[in-house]
């Protein structure tokens, strides 16, 4: 395996696990119309995407 179809394998599965995570207390958040929380969770989501692409462009250096 080289090292692109293992940082693809990387990218796949932390992307599975941000949407797992994240994702689905957003979408909970959204379907109790909570928007201060939908608000919150909004920024989780955000803010872990960002780390996961800090953590790729690391990998790749």
């Amino acid at each position: 395996m080289d090292t692109q179809e293992s940082l693809h394998i990387w990218a796949v599965q932390r992307a599975q696990q941000i949407v797992l995570r994240e994702g689905m207390d957003l979408a909970l958040s959204a379907q109790d119309f909570d928007t201060r929380r939908v608000h919150q969770r909004g920024k989780k989501l955000a803010m872990a995407i960002a780390e996961s692409l800090i953590e790729a462009a690391k990998a790749r250096a």
